[in-house]
């Protein structure tokens, strides 16, 4: 498959008071860096949808894309993303969650190619994991559609085009998201080990 990634940064963070999360140090780096490093040997190209602090992010190398539609959340991203890239699929990953497994790619490239949806996404067996998902670039012009008439919601739009969800809910600790401070903490202060590195839970 002929497939980018972003990793999306573009947030407000506002349960963290406003700092930029992505650049928060989680053991000893970059939170957003967990997510970038595992997507970038498994894609043509990867991008960094970020808003604030451009910058810091291109320090790293990967091209650091902001909004072109400002206000739109993480869809936003995902659309500029869309219009940008040369590739016909895009996969998706939040700054927040740095421990999810580096082949995540591999179960959603097999739904995507096993059904008709435009989309999929992971469900973790207790929520919606809504930014880990895997479009067709032919979703383009209704996304684009959906922001142009003011809407926002990814969950609404997922359902418009009838995305589809993949189970991975065998191990929902690897979607921990960091949204807070004191998660960040808890993330910190628990170490469980995944495969060969270890991560804290």
């Amino acid at each position: 498959m002929d497939i980018d990634g972003v990793v999306l940064c573009g947030g407000k963070a506002t349960r963290m008071g406003g700092i930029e999360k992505g650049l928060l140090l989680f053991k000893e780096k970059p939170l957003f860096l967990y997510s970038a490093e595992k997507l970038s040997p498994r894609v043509k190209t990867l991008w960094i949808s970020a808003n604030r602090f451009l910058g810091k992010y291109r320090c790293y190398g990967w091209p650091v894309v902001p909004d072109c539609i400002k206000g739109c959340g993480p869809l936003g991203g995902i659309y500029t993303i869309l219009k940008q890239m040369s590739s016909s699929f895009l996969l998706s990953v939040p700054c927040d969650c740095p421990f999810f497994e580096e082949t995540i790619d591999i179960r959603l490239k097999e739904k995507l190619l096993s059904t008709s949806a435009p989309l999929v996404y992971v469900w973790d067996g207790k929520r919606e994991q809504y930014l880990f998902a895997l479009f067709k670039k032919t979703i383009l012009a209704e996304l684009e559609k959906y922001l142009m008439a003011g809407e926002r919601k990814v969950g609404s739009f997922y359902r418009i085009v009838q995305a589809v969800r993949v189970d991975m809910s065998a191990c929902p600790e690897r979607f921990y998201n960091i949204n807070t401070v004191a998660e960040l903490e808890e993330a910190e202060g628990s170490a469980q080990v995944f495969g060969k590195e270890k991560k804290v839970l």
